[in-house]
């Protein structure tokens, strides 16, 4: 199954306006509410299923649309409980719905379609039902790699799990997507476009740390060794210059042994910039003589998967171009 050219421009606009708008949340108040993805999570769904009941897909691929939803269900709550099943309400019985005829996609999936070749499958020698059943499967998989990565904190954010599950269910496989205008690597296995965006998204964010350095080290802002060891993700900012802004102020006072002393740190420990208490803060550092301190910006991950929806479009899978 291709992509169409208009639904696939719809989604590509309603993830550049999620993104965007959840970008700028996070950035400004540090966090994005679960109704944000939820809002974008129906019409992406809504749309994915409309898609595939109009190509005559059979009822697995169908059903398996279910199953995504399930799964990104499972980033706000829990499956529903059967044992207190006389108690639920109108949530719980839809998504226990939707959670059984998810798992009949994958049953009658497994059914018709387990005997396939995976070369025919990457080559696209396999019929197309089966080829998109096992697109669905795969990612059904990587939404569950997702969760369980922030169960384990090997994602920190919230925010940024739900981010790439939207993605997912967004595009399920790279046959929702257009052509890569570079890079196309169509012979070659290619992971799922959630996880292409993850990683042109973790390389910005990688990079960002050099870039803040040759910031300070334009700006004269390192002048010891102990500026040397912030200038990679903080910069230096008069105190008149500190406003309410997304950020921590990493210049603190503190008293050790009797004497009071100021450190830089490399982590915070305090509240961001715009929570009450900074300004006593800032007035210790200036009765300490203090006029410049290393202030550490919010970075909000999910500003750098917007941002890595570009090199997605136009360069497609990371890891695949550099196999190739």
């Amino acid at each position: 199954m291709g992509a169409d050219p208009l639904i696939t421009t719809v989604r590509i606009s309603m993830l550049a306006i999620c993104m965007a708008a959840a970008a700028r949340s996070d950035y400004y108040t540090l966090t994005v509410r679960d109704w944000h993805w939820i809002k974008w999570g129906a019409p992406t769904a809504l749309l994915l299923g409309l898609e595939l009941a109009s190509n005559d897909v059979g009822f697995a691929n169908i059903a398996m649309v279910f199953a995504l939803i399930a799964a990104f269900s499972y980033c706000f709550m829990p499956p529903p409980d059967i044992s207190i099943a006389k108690n639920w309400d109108g949530v719980q019985a839809s998504l226990f719905l939707t959670y059984a005829i998810g798992f009949a996609g994958l049953l009658g999936g497994a059914s018709s379609h387990h005997d396939v070749e995976l070369v025919d499958l990457i080559v696209g020698e396999e019929s197309a039902e089966a080829t998109l059943w096992w697109s669905l499967l795969g990612a059904l998989i990587t939404i569950v790699v997702f969760i369980y990565a922030w169960r384990l904190r090997l994602i920190q954010g919230s925010a940024d799990v739900k981010a790439l599950v939207l993605v997912t269910l967004m595009f399920p496989s790279w046959a929702f997507l257009p052509d890569q205008m570079f890079l196309q690597t169509d012979s070659i296995p290619r992971i799922p476009p959630s996880m292409a965006l993850f990683i042109w998204a973790g390389a910005a964010f990688i990079l960002a740390a050099p870039l803040i350095f040759v910031q300070n080290l334009s700006l004269g802002n390192i002048s010891s060794i102990q500026d040397l060891k912030m200038a990679w993700h903080a910069t230096k900012k008069p105190i008149s210059d500190i406003g309410e802004s997304p950020s921590w102020i990493l210049t603190d006072v503190i008293e050790n042994e009797g004497e009071i002393a100021v450190v830089n740190r490399i982590l915070p420990i305090r509240k961001p910039i715009s929570e009450a208490g900074v300004s006593l803060d800032l007035e210790a550092l200036h009765s300490m003589g203090v006029e410049h301190v290393w202030v550490a910006t919010k970075h909000p991950f999910i500003v750098y998967l917007f941002f890595a929806i570009l090199p997605l479009l136009l360069f497609g899978d990371p890891i695949s171009s550099i196999i190739k």
